[in-house]
């Protein structure tokens, strides 16, 4: 006897409201994905970015995200600058979520300040060394005090001279200036590359009895490299100090914001390339 055939279920004309409610989460998670990576900090994504260039063999891969970039794509270097407009000095990251929330800085190659000290060989590895200098100021209420630049000689960790790292026109620090660096050094010593300070001046003439701008550079130099080499314990033979007095602008000396710019303190972190990145 042949079996009855089951009648076919009626239509659901309500079934359309499936595929539309997982349409409507679908978008709900779509926007709030682009809310959270629109608060970002733009300085880390573009830290982040630069780092990038060497694992990629491309330095110059990511010009598009720095002004006044002068990278040439496929050239073994180029010049990376990050600001807080651009970084006015190095290129950290800035389209994701906050770098803290996604990275913890102690997990980096850096070791902590007892650890066996580690040469940094690569931009990448520069890169995690200005979150760490930019973590560790801003955990001291000091994240605005420096810029950084990642060149072919290495990170530049630039800081203000006049009423930020020392009194105006003077070498003796001011009020933030030792916190500043002390806020650094420890950073410096999780890895062994040597470290430069270099001090500069605008082109205002500073004459007290012979006593001029390439003097209160030099200086300047000579006083952060004491209180890092004295006060914090990082090793002299890796520290060199030198004035440049008002000969190596950044900026127009003709404008107040760029006198400003010019009047700096410089870290150089010089960058040891290895036998695989030089």
């Amino acid at each position: 006897m042949a079996r009855e055939r089951k009648k076919p279920e009626p239509d659901n004309e309500l079934r359309w409201l499936t595929t539309y409610g997982d349409v409507v989460t679908l978008l709900l998670a779509f926007f709030v994905m682009l809310y959270a990576i629109s608060q970002v900090d733009q300085q880390k994504f573009e830290l982040f970015v630069t780092g990038l260039a060497d694992p990629f063999d491309n330095p110059a891969a990511s010009e598009g995200f720095f002004e006044q970039g002068n990278g040439i794509v496929g050239a073994a270097f180029g010049t990376q600058q990050i600001g807080e407009d651009a970084l006015e000095g190095i290129a950290l990251l800035d389209g994701l979520p906050e770098l803290n929330e996604q990275t913890d800085v102690s997990d980096t190659s850096l070791p902590p300040g007892g650890g066996d000290p580690d040469v940094l060989e690569n931009d990448h590895e520069l890169a995690e060394a200005a979150v760490a200098v930019l973590e560790a100021l801003s955990e001291a209420g000091l994240g605005d005090a420096a810029t950084f630049e990642i060149t072919q000689r290495g990170l530049t960790i630039a800081i203000a001279t006049d009423d930020v790292l020392f009194s105006s026109g003077s070498a003796e620090f001011g009020e933030r200036g030792a916190e500043i660096i002390s806020a650094i050094a420890p950073i410096l010593q999780g890895f062994n590359n040597d470290v430069l300070v270099e001090g500069h001046t605008d082109t205002v003439p500073l004459n007290a009895d012979g006593y001029d701008n390439w003097n209160l550079s030099a200086d300047r130099a000579l006083a952060v490299l004491r209180l890092l080499v004295d006060n914090h314990g990082i090793a002299p033979q890796r520290m060199a100090a030198s004035g440049y007095g008002e000969y190596r602008p950044k900026a127009d000396n003709a404008t107040d914001n760029g006198k400003a710019t010019n009047r700096r303190v410089e870290l150089v972190i010089v960058l040891d390339r290895g036998e695989n990145n030089g």
